[in-house]
């Protein structure tokens, strides 16, 4: 059954515009990249050198293992064709083989 109050009027919608944020109140502080120092310790810079040489030598070893792999990859593919061309030759004969059989 129909209600006898009339229908509200649809609320006016506002244009939705930005408003201006204060995030200090929510505990972010944004200071410029330009306010933060960086003094490095002097203790630390001999670590710092050492870290490096472990990396570049764990990258070199790394390079020579990438390029064994890449030669070992050539050379396991040039098998593998190798492999598929007599298996293409075996399995002619054995058809040859049987076709001669079925001729008996």
């Amino acid at each position: 059954m129909p209600s006898s109050k009339p229908d509200k009027p649809a609320p006016k919608q506002r244009p939705k515009r930005r408003e201006a944020r204060n995030f200090g109140q929510l505990g972010l502080d944004f200071t410029p990249t330009s306010a933060y120092s960086y003094f490095p310790r002097k203790e630390s810079e001999p670590m710092n050198h050492e870290l490096i040489e472990s990396l570049d030598s764990k990258v070199a070893d790394l390079l020579n293992k990438y390029q064994v792999l890449k030669e070992e990859n050539v050379r396991l593919t040039e098998e593998n064709e190798r492999f598929k061309s007599d298996k293409e030759t075996l399995r002619s004969r054995i058809d040859a083989i049987l076709g001669k059989l079925d001729g008996i």
